[in-house]
């Protein structure tokens, strides 16, 4: 399972709170970058669908779209702050 570390989760509990975002998780989901590479995207959602897997991280519900599940099983989501604000990264798990 995905590990979503505390920096991540304050990053995501951040976005939740503005005014402008409406939903109370959020949902990873593939997403094409401008290289025409799969990135990973961030989308507040209200509830995971029937395929979705979700997992609790410090107050914050972070659901996984099924086609980048079984990718990030092993993984971790970490954030570090930039001056443009969170920079979300994944990582793999240590040993």
């Amino acid at each position: 399972m995905l590990e979503v570390t505390e920096a991540a989760s304050n990053a995501f509990r951040t976005f939740l709170d503005r005014g402008d975002v409406k939903g109370n998780a959020i949902k990873l989901i593939p997403e094409r970058t401008n290289e025409g590479e799969t990135g990973i995207g961030v989308q507040p959602i209200d509830q995971p669908g029937p395929n979705d897997v979700a997992t609790r991280s410090t107050g914050v519900v972070v659901v996984l779209a099924p086609e980048i599940a079984p990718s990030l099983e092993d993984a971790v989501l970490d954030a570090r702050t930039t001056d443009a604000g969170a920079d979300l990264y994944v990582r793999a798990r240590s040993a």
